[in-house]
């Protein structure tokens, strides 16, 4: 049996690491900041999503080498510390995506069999879920290949449900008429300024170009299931923004915290056990998404990780590989570290944190492919990731500045502390 992942693994790794605990906490967030009009934010930040996406693989093709953000960046800049930077930024991003996931997955599984997630439960399924998938990618590639299969296509199913379900109500029972007056109620820019706070929901993608010679056919597979897993999971963000927005209001929203989804499903309908059903039914796939992001992103993670680490710019114990080839100390570190940050349970800061990095990140992957004329590219599409990007980040900043000024206080702390760890660890490699 071949060791490699073929396009239908790889479009479930991308939109398993898309479609994550994201979706469950960010939602009520962007639904705060634009009301009716979030499902726009996404739609928007889906197009510029796209556009870095056509940057990464049309890079990778150039390059021909793994390691997606890290290799660009080392490639085109004679600034080691520059390049080692990001790659220590990235690593701490994912990990609190990943801490994001296992908290969301906890919640919702803690809710399901005791009522709450207010429990010394939730912290313990975090880890739990952790220890799982930590043990199904130290087995090899093809073993999490096809976990991921079954995870992602039992959530899409569910998730498509959902909204199809909940537009078909919505229209018959005239709920949208509201809706459709008071679109732009928070003001015209406000599904623009949403997009800074939802951007973390669109970085998993870029998982697929650290090692792309694990997939049948490399490059060329790489590149449509970027695409493809780009495409679905913008098509059911938008579904899920619209169809939570019109039944619940922005408040209630934000009530429901990680279980949003579950409680809007339920408001669908009016009978007491369809509405306990239709709240199992999407916390079972929340539970879904939350593994299978949990999944994609470690894979990808932990080979970015080795891949930093045999160009020097991480300790050299993350590069020793197991003999399926799988990275080992880098995934146990990693899902060890993200175990921490979960167990706190306060992962706010580290969230925001890995918004402002994937904004960066990008708009740095999409200015490199637009100013390099070797690339074969047309230099309109990352020209759009580029301006939508760099538009994103004030936005972000902005947004947690006027709502959150300690939030951004922790983030600029990480990025600081980030900073005097490379340099420090530069001046090691020098020695």
């Amino acid at each position: 049996m071949s060791e490699q992942l073929g396009l239908r693994e790889v479009v479930a790794m991308g939109v398993g690491g898309l479609i994550g605990g994201g979706i469950f906490a960010v939602l009520g967030v962007a639904a705060e900041i634009a009301g009716n009009a979030a499902f726009l934010a996404y739609l928007i930040a889906g197009g510029v999503a796209m556009a870095s996406g056509y940057s990464y693989a049309r890079l990778t093709a150039h390059l021909d080498e793994e390691g997606g953000s890290f290799t660009f960046v080392e490639h085109y800049t004679s600034n080691e510390n520059v390049a080692g930077l990001v790659g220590w930024t990235l690593i701490v991003g994912y990990v609190g995506t990943m801490a994001m996931y296992a908290f969301a997955f906890g919640s919702f599984a803690a809710n399901l069999l005791v009522g709450t997630s207010d429990t010394w439960l939730r912290g313990a399924l975090s880890i739990g879920i952790l220890v799982v998938f930590t043990g199904i990618n130290l087995m090899g590639v093809r073993e999490t290949g096809e976990s991921q299969d079954i995870l992602v296509y039992v959530k899409v199913a569910i998730l498509f449900a959902f909204g199809l379900v909940g537009i078909w109500t919505i229209f018959v029972d005239h709920r949208a008429q509201p809706f459709v007056g008071g679109i732009f109620s928070k003001g015209l820019l406000a599904p623009i300024v949403g997009i800074g706070a939802i951007f973390v929901s669109f970085e998993g993608f870029q998982l697929l170009s650290y090692e792309y010679t694990d997939i049948e056919d490399g490059i060329d597979t790489m590149e449509v299931g970027i695409y493809l897993s780009i495409a679905i999971s913008t098509v059911i963000y938008v579904l899920v923004a619209f169809v939570t927005t019109t039944v619940l209001s922005p408040k209630q929203i934000l009530q429901s915290k990680e279980t949003v989804l579950a409680v809007a499903a339920s408001m669908l309908f009016a009978d007491p056990l369809i509405q306990r059903a239709a709240f199992v039914l999407v916390a079972i796939a929340a539970l879904f998404s939350t593994t299978s992001a949990i999944n994609a992103t470690l894979f990808g993670t932990a080979r970015l990780a080795h891949k930093v680490a045999r160009e020097g710019a991480l300790p050299r114990l993350f590069s020793f590989q197991n003999k399926n080839g799988v990275p080992t100390w880098s995934l146990v570190i990693i899902a060890g570290l993200t175990a921490v940050f979960t167990a706190l349970g306060t992962l706010e800061e580290i969230t925001s944190f890995a918004s402002i990095a994937f904004a960066l990140v990008f708009g740095t992957v999409n200015y490199i492919c637009f100013r390099d004329s070797d690339v074969d590219r047309s230099p309109l599409i990352p020209g759009i990731g580029l301006v939508g990007t760099v538009a994103f980040l004030p936005l972000i900043l902005w947004h947690y500045l006027r709502t959150q000024p300690t939030m951004l206080y922790y983030v600029v702390g990480i990025f600081l502390a980030l900073v005097i760890l490379e340099l420090a660890y530069s001046e090691r490699r020098r020695l």
